[in-house]
């Protein structure tokens, strides 16, 4: 029997807030594994949530959000400008833009490095030497395209602003360079 609209729209909604709460899980398991790669960023990493917030390009799976949260937070600890769009909504995007039109060579190459940069753990359909030859023959193209990409997709409040803390990190007394300095 079909579903009157009402109740598609009400299991739609719940859909979205059960993706947004394992996303919130993830983020937070994401920090914990940034801080034991940079322990001397602990504070600043643990004060990272809210630039966490997932992007609409994003697609709903564990891998993609995981693979945007680790970049945001590898910036972080490396101290660059966490507002540029990330290598997981670049692919989400380019993955968008290739069900409206085909891809120049050019094209794949970008997806294919920026698949690597966000998820590493993922392969890819091409080849290790399929991927070189796009590098070889387009690499400053393929250069041009990542940083317009990323800087197409710029989210200007993703930033890390004035951080508070009243010396509490998930229930444990800390000593927070944050909370000293109120």
């Amino acid at each position: 029997m079909p579903k009157s609209k009402l109740d598609q729209i009400v299991a739609d909604c719940a859909e979205l807030v059960n993706i947004a709460l394992l996303a919130l899980d993830w983020a937070e398991q994401e920090i914990t594994q940034a801080i034991s790669r940079h322990p001397r960023k602990r504070d600043q990493l643990f004060h990272s949530y809210p630039i966490l917030v997932p992007t609409t390009i994003l697609f709903p799976v564990e891998f993609v959000y995981r693979g945007h949260f680790r970049e945001i937070l590898e910036r972080v600890a490396a101290g660059k400008d966490t507002r540029p769009g990330t290598a997981a909504e670049a692919c989400c995007l380019l993955t968008e833009v290739s069900k409206a039109t085909p891809f120049p060579s050019y094209g794949y190459g970008l997806y294919f490095r920026l698949w690597e940069k966000a998820f590493p753990d993922h392969g890819t359909t091409a080849s290790d030497s399929q991927i070189g030859h796009y590098e070889a023959l387009f690499g400053p193209k393929i250069d041009e395209l990542e940083n317009d990409i990323r800087k197409d997709l710029t989210v200007q409040d993703r930033r890390l602003g004035p951080i508070t803390c009243d010396g509490v990190h998930n229930g444990v007394i800390v000593d927070c360079a944050y909370a000293r300095t109120q």
